[in-house]
């Protein structure tokens, strides 16, 4: 009989299992060990925020760079009014560091806190709101986020992301952009609940200005319109809840807390 060479019926050293499914098993558990990490490490983010005394936040301001504030003989008029807002608002928001305002000329209906805990207002809002009071609560609601320390929190979470990736594949891995998205879709759902926790503080500091809490809903009825139509999916990955479901919850916290909705200051 002649001889046939051949291989073994089966092999240990040699998988079976199509090499591309190998792959997205591996990509699948790296993906859940990403998002339990990243979940894991952004807790202990939020536990040293919450932890951290006045002066170490002080001192981190410090470190952090800043938008330039026009200087007061630079300054738009309206400057100098936000900042005054922004003043007399303190002590209702809690905010126990300084805040200070810097107006951008934008047609952007928008204001933002940025490192160092300073308030840009692009001076596309001031078109966009009616009254002294819908101006008062956006500008409360960045008082917020100072108070709550957002800006350290998404700071830190930002270094966490990257860390549990660059760990996990390499800095310079593709798959790290791969599997970025994974993290920040978890991170938008509590972009979120930091964003609603900041409507009901600036909520509570309108009340405590003003004695009523009428404006509150201004900013995001009067963009209601502009924001379109959101399908489920893209409100749930959205770092910012919907124009309806803030008005609807701000409604909900007044009603709840026996707020009056009194007459609104016309905006100078």
């Amino acid at each position: 009989m002649k001889y046939q060479p051949s291989l073994p019926e089966h092999n240990d050293n040699v998988s079976q299992e199509h090499p591309l499914k190998d792959f997205v098993v591996i990509l699948g558990w790296l993906a859940v060990i990403a998002v339990l990490g990243f979940w894991l490490l952004g807790l202990a983010v939020d536990a040293m925020v919450d932890n951290m005394s006045h002066e170490t936040e002080a001192k981190l301001y410090e470190l952090m760079p800043a938008p330039a504030v026009a200087a007061q003989s630079d300054a738009p008029p309206q400057q100098a009014q936000l900042q005054a807002m922004v003043d007399r608002m303190r002590a209702c928001a809690g905010v126990r560091v300084p805040a200070r305002v810097a107006l951008e000329k934008s047609e952007a209906p928008n204001a933002a806190v940025m490192p160092g805990g300073q308030i840009v207002v692009w001076s596309g809002l001031l078109d966009e709101v009616q009254s002294e009071n819908g101006l008062a609560f956006v500008l409360a609601h960045e008082l917020a986020h100072i108070s709550h320390r957002d800006h350290l929190r998404g700071l830190g979470r930002s270094i966490v992301l990257f860390g549990v990736s660059a760990v996990l594949l390499g800095s310079d891995a593709g798959l790290t952009e791969l599997l970025a998205p994974v993290g920040r879709l978890g991170d938008a759902t509590y972009s979120r609940s930091r964003e609603e926790a900041a409507d009901v503080a600036a909520l509570r500091t309108l009340n405590c200005v003003y004695g009523h809490a009428g404006g509150a809903t201004e900013f995001f009825e009067s963009m209601k319109g502009e924001s379109g139509a959101l399908t489920e999916l893209s409100h749930y990955a959205a770092s910012h809840p919907s124009m309806q479901a803030r008005i609807d919850a701000l409604n909900a916290a007044i009603r709840a807390a026996g707020m009056k909705v009194g007459e609104t200051r016309a905006l100078r």
